[in-house]
């Protein structure tokens, strides 16, 4: 049998975890339990991660590096910005609803991380990430249509991460995808309306 990286490996249990998380909740996710679903001795755990809140860790570092390469890929420019945001947002949906394990292991490891000193620190990085990207993201948007914010571009990345969260807990817990995409256009055109004239 081919021996299987140290990078592999961590990426296997990665997404192990991610997976019994998703399905199963935090509870189930022994480090006996992640190393079946991924298929690997439980020795290699502690070869890859030196603690469970270690691999915990590197959950959000990998969802941070996702927003990243998301962010990069630029924004989605449909004419002028109250389309342009509404498409953005859409596009950014599409990612929740490919992937809703995903959301729910996040949304639990926030919650998780501020209860366990052993991540003091996780779920401030995590949403330092989001008004990052959220920011970068707005900020690309008015370039690209010709316009400036006309009230600070962190109040306006809060006010974003604010209602993506809602949102996204919302349909984790109903599963209604057209009320998502609703309060999402609606949010679009709130948001637009916040636009102004550069200069």
């Amino acid at each position: 049998m081919a021996r299987v990286s140290a990078t592999d490996r961590r990426q296997q249990l990665v997404e192990a975890a991610f997976r019994v998380i998703g399905a199963e909740g935090f509870a189930a996710a022994t480090t006996r339990r992640i190393c079946a679903e991924a298929g690997a001795p439980v020795a290699a755990f502690h070869y890859c991660f030196a603690s469970k809140s270690e691999l915990f860790v590197e959950l959000t570092e990998v969802t941070v590096a996702a927003l990243r390469d998301a962010q990069a890929e630029g924004v989605h420019i449909v004419g002028g910005l109250g389309p342009s945001v509404r498409e953005t947002l859409r596009q950014w949906w599409a990612t929740v609803e490919a992937a809703p394990e995903r959301e729910v292991v996040l949304t639990g490891l926030t919650h998780h991380a501020l209860h366990e000193p052993s991540l003091a620190g996780v779920a401030q990085r995590q949403y330092e990430a989001y008004h990052r990207t959220a920011a970068a993201t707005l900020e690309s948007l008015a370039d690209a249509c010709g316009v400036a914010w006309s009230i600070p571009v962190e109040q306006l990345a809060r006010m974003l991460v604010v209602v993506t969260d809602g949102v996204t807990i919302a349909w984790l817990v109903d599963r209604d995808s057209a009320a998502a995409l609703d309060a999402l256009d609606a949010f679009a055109a709130q948001l637009a309306g916040l636009a102004r004239a550069p200069g």
